[in-house]
Formats: C-alpha cells, sequence, structure tokens
C-alpha cells in the first residue's frame, strides 16, 4: 500500500507575506485608476478615509491615509460615481485585499464643479480669501522667485519680460510639476521654499491649457500653501478667463503669467519719469515754500514793531506809571490806617499802664526786686523801695498788720 504524502502545513503569516509580496511585485497593481460607486463614507477621526468602491455586485475596500486625505478637496457622498487612483496591496491583519488610494476625483464635469465650489465655500469660510489679509506688492522688487514647471514657454515670457523691464533683478526659479496627481504636493512644497528665499515678491503659475489641466492650482493644497506664504504672491493661472482657488488666496491674481511679470517689476522707463515726477513736484513745492516765506518776511519787516518800535513801549510805560501811582496811593491809605491803628492800641494801652495808677496817688512797694502785694511777707525792720508817680524812696518796716 503506497504511503500517503501530506501537504506541507504552513503558517497564515506565511501565506499572508506570500500574497502581500506577490501583488507588491505586480506592476499593474501597484499604479492604478478604479472606477465605481462610493458606499459607506467615513472619516475618521484620526484623519484617515475609509469607504467600499462599488460595482454592481462587486465591492473593493478602499482606504486613505491622513497624508493624502488632508488633500482632499471634497467630500465624496454614499452612491456618487468616482475614480480612485492608487494601489492594490494586502491588508494582513484581516488578510484582505485593499485599494489605497492617494486621490479621489470625480466622474464627471458636474461633479468636478460641485467639488471644487464645497472647497471654494471651506476656505472662504476659514477666511484664506479675505481681503485684509492679502499684502501689497513691493514698489521696486529687486529680487523675484518664480514657482513654475522648469523649460516652460510661460517661464520663458516671465524672464523675458522682468529683465527687459528691470535688468538688474535676480530671478530664481523653483521648479514645480503644474499638472497630474502629484503636481499639488510639489506646488506646495516649492511655494514653501520660494518663501524662505528672502525674495520680494513671488510669481506662482503656469501657462493655458484645458480645465483638467488647471486642477492643481484649484487643490486644497496649493490654496492654503499660497495663503500662508509671509511673502507678496501673484498667481497667474492659464488664460484670463481662467479662475482658480490659487488665485482667490493669492495677494493679487494677473491675468496671464506674462501679466504678473509686467506687475512684478516696474518698467525702467516708466520708473525714471516717476522718480522726474517726484522730483519736479518736489522742486515746485520747494519754490512755493520759499516764495511763501519771502512774502512773509516781507509782510513782518513792515510792521511797526520793526519800523517804529518805541510806539509799542508807549502804552507799556503809561500803565507802568498808572501802576506806580496806584501802589503809592494804596501804600499811603495803608499807612495811614496804620497809624490810626497804632494810635487807637497806645490809647488802650496807656489806660492799662501802671504809671497811670501812679499819677493818682498810688506807690509801688518792692523788696528784694520783687512787688510786695502780702505785708504778713514783710518783717519788722526791712528796708522796702517805694516807686511813686515821681521818683523813689526806701523806708524800713516798723509795724505790720492784716486786713
Amino acid at each position: 500500500m503506497a504511503e500517503t504524502v501530506r501537504p506541507r502545513v504552513y503558517g497564515v503569516s506565511e501565506i499572508t507575506y506570500y500574497l502581500k509580496e506577490y501583488l507588491a511585485e505586480d506592476a499593474f497593481l501597484s499604479s492604478l485608476a478604479v472606477s465605481g460607486e462610493v458606499s459607506g463614507f467615513k472619516r475618521h477621526s484620526s484623519g484617515h478615509v475609509y469607504f467600499t468602491l462599488r460595482e454592481e455586485n462587486c465591492g473593493l475596500k478602499t482606504v486613505m491615509f491622513r497624508s493624502y486625505a488632508s488633500s482632499l478637496r471634497w467630500t465624496p457622498r454614499d452612491g456618487e460615481q468616482v475614480v480612485v487612483v492608487g494601489r492594490v496591496a494586502l491588508f494582513e491583519r484581516d488578510g484582505a485585499c485593499q485599494l489605497y488610494a492617494e486621490t479621489i476625483l470625480p466622474a464627471g464635469a458636474g461633479a468636478l464643479a460641485r467639488a471644487r465650489e464645497e472647497l471654494k465655500a471651506k476656505l472662504q469660510a476659514e477666511g484664506l480669501f479675505d481681503v485684509s489679509r492679502k499684502k501689497p506688492l513691493p514698489a521696486f522688487a529687486r529680487s523675484v522667485g518664480i514657482i513654475t514647471a522648469p523649460d516652460s514657454a510661460a517661464l520663458a515670457d516671465m524672464q523675458r519680460i522682468i529683465l527687459s523691464r528691470q535688468p538688474s533683478t535676480k530671478i530664481t526659479v523653483y521648479p514645480a510639476l503644474v499638472q497630474g496627481v502629484n503636481a499639488p504636493e510639489s506646488l506646495a512644497a516649492a511655494l514653501m521654499k520660494a518663501d524662505r528665499g528672502g525674495h520680494d515678491v513671488l510669481i506662482c503659475g503656469r501657462g493655458g491649457g484645458a480645465g483638467e489641466n488647471l486642477s492643481a492650482f484649484d487643490s486644497e493644497a496649493v490654496a492654503r500653501a499660497v495663503a500662508s506664504l509671509s511673502t507678496p504672491v501673484i498667481s497667474a493661472v492659464g488664460h484670463e478667463s481662467d479662475f482658480s482657488l490659487c488665485d482667490l488666496a493669492a495677494d493679487v491674481r494677473a491675468a496671464t503669467p506674462t501679466h504678473a511679470a509686467s506687475m512684478a517689476v516696474p518698467e525702467t522707463a516708466a520708473l525714471l519719469d516717476l522718480i522726474g515726477g517726484y522730483e519736479r513736484r518736489l522742486g515746485e513745492a520747494l519754490m512755493r515754500g520759499l516764495k511763501q516765506r519771502e512774502e512773509r518776511l516781507r509782510s513782518l519787516s513792515g510792521r511797526p514793531a520793526l519800523t517804529r518800535p518805541a510806539v509799542f513801549l508807549e502804552r507799556p510805560r503809561h500803565r507802568l506809571d498808572r501802576a506806580e501811582q496806584a501802589l503809592h496811593r494804596s501804600a499811603e491809605q495803608r499807612l495811614r490806617q496804620a497809624e490810626t491803628e497804632l494810635s487807637a492800641l497806645a490809647a488802650r494801652l496807656e489806660l492799662l499802664s501802671p504809671l497811670q495808677t501812679l499819677n493818682r496817688g498810688y506807690a509801688v512797694v518792692s523788696c528784694e526786686g520783687r512787688a510786695v502785694r502780702d505785708a504778713a511777707r514783710l518783717a519788722i525792720g526791712q528796708t522796702v523801695d517805694i516807686r511813686l508817680a515821681q521818683g523813689r524812696a526806701r523806708a524800713r518796716i516798723e509795724h505790720t498788720e492784716e486786713d
């Protein structure tokens, strides 16, 4: 009896690893666009987006990580037809194939327009398009940074116009993709780099093209990057009839790239004319000022204060004389009043004087320089002084008695 050959047993991790590597090596699955209907769309708190892409009875689980979802300029709704650009890979934990989305595009012109309007309303509500936050362009730009596709006709035109208007202008080009799936990220990175370049003004844009070729300038990433710049920026996207979100976020919108170049740098001849005009106006203003001061000086030199200064001294002299007379009268009046008051006080003092008492026949008895008021304080044989109205006398005590 033949021995039964048992198949080799593999672990789940070995199989999932094999499938993952197998799918990763498939060039077809590494980058593709898949159309279908959105089902169960959900934006997680982590920033990741999850939904299922369906077609009839088939479904393909789809995930869009936060790094890509942050630049999603619209919110797909369940039942809408979309085109998802990304790659198919195995999710090892669940053992399921998933579509890892990098870009989600509406299917159809109407859906594209709705997505653009939703993003525009969102950014407008955040104040990205407010006039109050827009910066003025410099009057004289010595350094200009240009963010656009390298070797493009639009770049050549802008360089030619800038150097023809102001040959000394320093131009720095920051190459970026201007169309395609990776264009928004490329433009945003170039804008941020240019903002650190120390330029006076930046120009961001591209030449004309079909609407889908200009879609990168309608992306959220580019609009936010433009609004965050500290350097004044001119947006020049397509033709005059094209109007992008980049135009709304920029400080100034130019109709075309060549128009942007002429706005960024003044023409040398026009600048010289402007300086000449300032010089003429300054000279005229100086002459007017000198003439006005001349006339003022002539007017002042003819005034009596300078021609007959003595006239202006007469009135103050009269006022001084009147003040002096008034002061004398006041002093005399005050002196008479003081004399009257002094006489009255002297009369009152005279009435209180002890000499008046002596004149009426009284005398003041003192002993050892002190007035004697009590006979009990005197001793028999003690000598006392007597003060009379006229003269003095000395006496000896022979007898005392109390009242």
